[in-house]
């Protein structure tokens, strides 16, 4: 047996390539990542480090932390609030010492940012589904299925997860003590109130340049299909978001999503909406994770970690998933209003309502999804608003919202300028609540 076969819990895909992290490809190091295994056999500590003992992420290399139970890792817990991932197995002192120091380091040590990779060689004790669903955790492995590039990857992940959390965590605490200074200051002293403003609504500004950099190109083609956007935030920052991507050769996804209220706690759901959606795109193209092509699956999962997370936030989003092969698209809609409207385009327009029931995300434990299959017409348009075009309409259009909508839609040439033109909204200087419109399209 070669040596990289050795962590070999499972063997190596043939056409999976090892993500370049080796020292000899990287810049000088600076710093380390500590790495927590927590295993009660010595072989599993030996193995895991052998098969990452030259991995380098963001410039860091791993230094390891070695813990041979539970009870040994709630100690080493308690004292080190630097470690960003530990990787755990679930049977040790008893069948149930690893998912009660999950337990135990989300409830007592109330340690949320520590990224949990749980793996087990027993699955059987502690199923996946109801670990996943009942236990923060972010990352499930049965042993024998976790080959060497699997288990880097999940590494990846984890980190770039901690680094993500680690800095809005920064950022909260930061705005918080920037808040309470500037308060005081204003109480003492009335006229640094206009300096206090300046300063607020250049790091808004600031945010708003991000998040904009994270959103799709206004106009884009993927697979032949046609995707358009507006975005009009009522502040400068959002918590409107969508996106849409290229999953493979044959599929295209999209979504566009609401989360509840405004500003930057809104707008810091939308950055871990889009980080969550990129992770399960690496996830499909590295571990062949389908879930990103089971819209209830994802749903289900993100609603779990915004639940567990207690950002005091939901978000509504309709997510579809194109086949470009079949002409159709499967498709979720979780609370989000107005529906969809599809427009068949070949002969006459015809205009229907893609309607679908779906509990928000984040909002229950146990949430209510439906996935919905749609075969498209030869030729057609597809346009999704999010609720703020409710807020621009008049008393009497709003009335009947619906009818109003599928007017503006019911031109053959219509395109998401004319829509905004039509709208009227390039020229608004105020927005009551976040709007943002897609259309996705067909024509030839």
């Amino acid at each position: 047996m070669e040596q990289d076969d050795l962590l070999v819990f499972a063997d190596e895909d043939d056409d999976v390539t090892k993500p370049e992290s080796g020292t000899e490809e990287v810049a000088a190091t600076i710093g380390f990542w500590k790495i927590l295994i927590v295993d009660d056999e010595p072989y599993v500590h030996q193995v895991t480090e052998m098969v990452l003992r030259d991995f380098v992420f963001e410039n860091k290399e791993l230094k390891f932390i070695n813990a041979y139970s539970a009870a040994e890792a709630k100690k080493i817990l308690e004292e080190d609030k630097d470690i960003p991932l530990a990787i755990v197995d679930v049977v040790m002192e008893n069948d149930n010492a690893g998912l009660n120091l999950v337990k135990y380091v989300r409830e007592i040590l109330k340690e949320k940012k520590l990224r949990i990779i749980l793996r087990t060689g027993q699955p059987g004790v502690a199923p996946e589904q109801e670990v996943i669903i009942n236990y923060d955790i972010n990352d499930y492995k049965e042993k024998v299925e976790l080959s060497s590039q699997k288990l880097i990857t999940s590494v990846i992940v984890a980190l770039r997860n901690y680094g993500y959390i680690a800095e809005i965590t920064d950022l909260n605490e930061d705005l918080e003590q920037r808040v309470a200074d500037r308060t005081e200051d204003l109480k003492q002293a009335n006229k640094k109130l206009q300096e206090t403003l300046e300063e607020l609504q250049d790091d808004q500004e600031a945010g708003r340049i991000m998040q904009t950099k994270l959103l799709p190109k206004e106009r884009e083609e993927i697979l032949g299909y046609k995707f358009s956007s507006k975005f009009y935030p009522s502040l400068m920052l959002s918590g409107d978001f969508l996106d849409y991507f290229e999953i493979n050769e044959r599929y295209a996804g999209f979504y566009i999503a609401d989360v509840s209220g405004h500003g930057v706690s809104s707008a810091i759901v939308t950055v871990l909406l889009k980080n969550f959606i990129d992770n399960a795109i690496d996830k499909y193209r590295v571990e062949n994770d389908n879930m990103l092509l089971n819209p209830v699956d994802l749903c289900k999962r993100l609603n779990a970690e915004l639940v567990r997370e207690k950002l005091g936030k939901y978000l509504t989003i309709f997510y579809g998933i194109i086949d470009t092969v079949e002409h159709k698209m499967q498709y979720v809609n979780c609370g989000q209003f107005p529906y969809p409207l599809i427009a068949d385009c070949k002969d006459k327009i015809s205009i229907s309502a893609l309607e679908g029931k779906g509990t928000p995300v984040g909002l229950f434990k146990k949430p209510v999804f439906h996935v919905k299959e749609i075969k498209f017409p030869e030729y057609f348009k597809m346009i999704l608003f999010s609720d703020g075009i409710l807020e621009i309409l008049t008393a009497d259009a709003v009335q009947d919202a619906d009818k109003y909508i599928n007017e503006i839609f019911s031109n053959e040439n219509v395109d998401i300028d004319k829509i905004s033109q039509q709208l009227n909204l390039e020229n608004r200087e105020y927005f009551p609540d976040d709007l943002t419109f897609l259309i996705v399209e067909k024509t030839s």
